[in-house]
């Protein structure tokens, strides 16, 4: 696919997936700059996770992750100080090919998108029943920890889209987002989101007697 020039993002324990949203505190004088530039232009930033601990690089800037998602402004507020608050929404992932000379107070790189390979034809049963088996966990399991609003998924979302929305509404650490992410293929995403789901489940169950009395036994 064709490279393109975004600007970066780099954030620590942050991680947005494509058809997701993130709210962000825009604050730094940079970073103020960057958002400036992105809303004259195609709104884009590009969201890159810090490498925990990673120092610096070769050319002096903190460690990022190969992979990251461009996410478009598609909310912004600014307040009277210079800071904003903006809304963004994932656009697409791609993989850093390498960072431009630093021509801006923030970082910018030369990307290229990453597809994704699609489920088998959704047709065939296996891959529509784990799509039924998934949704079917998860609003359990959103019952069960108290948040009934992670089982109201958006209208119109791809099946990578699906997925994604799911577990960022559970709650995904950075290093499971990240995980999520850099994965080609939407049957392996399923397939570790099944387990995921069903380990947030029995850590669910070994907490029930105590934090969930009332549990539905039928979770069993």
């Amino acid at each position: 696919m064709n490279r393109r020039r975004i600007p970066l993002f780099p954030l620590p324990g942050v991680v947005l997936l494509p058809e997701t949203t993130l709210p962000l505190h825009v604050f730094e004088p940079r970073y103020r700059e960057m958002l400036k530039d992105a809303l004259a232009g195609e709104r884009i930033l590009g969201i890159q996770l810090l490498v925990p601990d990673g120092g610096a690089g070769d050319d002096g800037r903190p460690k990022v992750f190969p992979v990251g998602c461009a996410g478009e402004v598609v909310d912004h507020e600014p307040l009277p100080d210079g800071r904003a608050n903006i809304l963004l929404r994932g656009l697409f992932r791609y993989r850093i090919e390498s960072e431009l000379p630093a021509a801006k107070p923030y970082r910018i790189a030369e990307v290229t998108p990453l597809p994704v390979e699609p489920l088998p034809d959704p047709r065939e049963a296996p891959a529509a029943g784990r799509r039924l088996r998934l949704l079917g966990e998860v609003s359990r399991l959103a019952e069960a920890v108290g948040r009934p609003e992670a089982k109201e998924l958006p209208d119109g979302l791809s099946e990578e889209g699906l997925v994604n929305e799911i577990l960022t509404r559970l709650g995904l650490d950075a290093e499971d987002g990240y995980r999520l992410l850099a994965m080609d293929r939407l049957e392996e995403r399923y397939v570790w989101a099944e387990q995921l789901v069903a380990s947030m489940r029995r850590r669910l169950e070994l907490l029930a007697p105590f934090r969930f009395p009332d549990l539905d036994p039928r979770w069993n």
